[in-house]
């Protein structure tokens, strides 16, 4: 009984997976903040919530730990990309909500655990993948929940990073997705931590890119819904 309830486990975790890596391309080419760009953008964010779950579920179940606080943080990322959404008027007093500061504090948690883990086996003299992937993934994580407590709290703001944390949080969402997929479909690339972390090599410095370019180009007059269709919730 357990292995069934397990294998249901095992295949919404693969399904969910698939449907993230192939929709989120589609929010990414059309019209940003149009029905289809928030259709599909839905549809990542539900399935990743969907991985994050059957991961953490997985991780504890089998004693995959490293599983289960991956899932936690590339849900975090996701999930932080869509609650800016919700803060479109932090620039007017805007405060976070309970939702925020929890889901903060979790991933601050987890990803800090992440680090910690690492350093600790670097002091040990274990210096294999797992390590670097430990401290990598533990210091991208902790620097996102930084910055999210940061926008939060800081006293001025710019009146459109809701716009560049929620292209952050998905394209980050997004680039744990691939790293997943690379982890468990790559093998022929070597080491083994270059699976892992190729995505991130390659996808950081495009969000920073991207997100450079919508801030020049709103910083240049331009104005937000220039840009993309924009609902005030």
């Amino acid at each position: 009984m357990e292995e069934k309830i397990l294998e249901v486990f095992r295949w919404s975790h693969i399904v969910s997976g698939f449907l993230a890596l192939f929709v989120a391309p589609i929010a990414m080419a059309v019209r940003k903040g149009g029905d289809a760009h928030r259709l599909w953008g839905k549809v990542f964010f539900y399935a990743m919530a969907c991985v994050a779950i059957t991961a953490v579920v997985m991780g504890i179940w089998l004693n995959k730990m490293f599983l289960a606080m991956m899932a936690v943080l590339s849900f975090h990322m996701a999930a932080s990309g869509y609650r800016s959404l919700y803060h479109k008027r932090l620039h007017a007093g805007q405060r976070p909500g309970t939702m925020d500061l929890v889901l903060q504090g979790t991933a601050g948690v987890v990803n800090g655990g992440l680090f910690i883990w690492g350093f600790v086996n670097i002091m040990l003299g274990n210096r294999g993948s797992a390590t670097t992937l430990f401290i990598v993934f533990g210091l991208i994580g902790s620097l996102m929940v930084w910055r999210n407590l940061q926008r939060f709290y800081k006293h001025h703001h710019e009146k459109h990073e809701w716009l560049y944390a929620h292209m952050s949080g998905f394209l980050g969402g997004y680039i744990a997705t691939v790293s997943a997929f690379s982890a468990v479909n790559m093998e022929f690339i070597k080491p083994v931590w270059l699976q892992w972390l190729w995505p991130s090599i390659i996808g950081i410095p495009i969000i920073y890119w991207w997100t450079r370019r919508y801030r020049k180009r709103l910083g240049r007059g331009k104005r937000v819904r220039d840009l993309v269709e924009v609902r005030i919730p």
